[in-house]
């Protein structure tokens, strides 16, 4: 398959006084991030909501979302941590005299899953399709005596998504509740947020969340950690909860 062409994109003199200039490449809105004598070429977006990238700080060889705080690495665009799980499309960068070239990436240095469970696996209604390799897996290491491996964090976000807010009829994961999930030993825990304190459904809703978690295989136990830092706004909602409520 041949190379997709390099395009001048911008040129070395635009970064005097900033870290970040905003080009098109490939008809696609991008980042040109600096960082000393290197530059990175990332797509002006999140994959979590679908907002741009822009104004977000750089983190070491990061870029954070200015909403919600996920990060993409700059060089293989890899989400690193929640809400997004889905890596971002990133660009091989050439300077030459003083101009940037760019190009989208090949599929050598294409956005690949890190090992960290921060990233999302194929999701549960894939993994259900496949559902008689996995029970044969899983009866291999019931039999083996090995310990079963929890499931990504993708896979139990996708889970979470069953638990839906009872008074606004939108699943947890899309109001944007769920701040964060970390796996030792196989023992889940669940940060997450109510969209207010007094949340009559806040005990159903945690319990159902522990419910969902604790059913997945691999996790021996759950806990959710409820917190009120930050608030919840609705802003935190992805597309498709503003679709449901009507909010344009």
């Amino acid at each position: 398959m041949s190379e997709t062409a390099w395009e001048q994109v911008a040129n070395v003199d635009e970064f005097a006084g900033t870290d970040r200039v905003s080009v098109i490449i490939d008809d696609l809105p991008a980042l040109i991030v600096k960082l000393e004598d290197q530059y990175f070429a990332i797509e002006d977006v999140c994959t979590h909501d679908g907002q741009p990238l822009t104004d977000g700080p750089i983190v070491e060889n990061s870029i954070e979302c200015p909403r919600h705080g996920a990060r993409f690495d700059l060089k293989s665009g890899a989400a690193l941590c929640m809400p997004a799980t889905q890596p971002v499309q990133t660009f091989d960068v050439e300077v030459r005299d003083g101009a940037i070239f760019a190009r989208p990436s090949n599929g050598d240095s294409s956005p690949s899953a890190p090992e960290s469970s921060t990233v999302s696996a194929p999701p549960v209604t894939q993994l259900a399709a496949e559902g008689d390799t996995e029970q044969s897996s899983d009866a291999t290491n019931e039999a083996s005596g090995g310990p079963q491996e929890a499931p990504r964090v993708g896979d139990m976000l996708e889970s979470l998504k069953k638990v839906v807010d009872p008074e606004l009829f939108v699943n947890i994961v899309d109001l944007g509740l769920v701040y964060d999930i970390t796996e030792d030993n196989n023992q889940v825990t669940v940060t997450m947020t109510l969209t207010s304190p007094s949340c009559p459904a806040g005990p159903q809703i945690v319990g159902q969340a522990r419910e969902v978690i604790e059913s997945l295989p691999g996790v021996t136990g759950a806990e959710i950690k409820l917190t009120m830092s930050p608030p919840w706004n609705p802003e935190m909602m992805t597309e498709d909860a503003r679709d449901q409520l009507g909010i344009f």
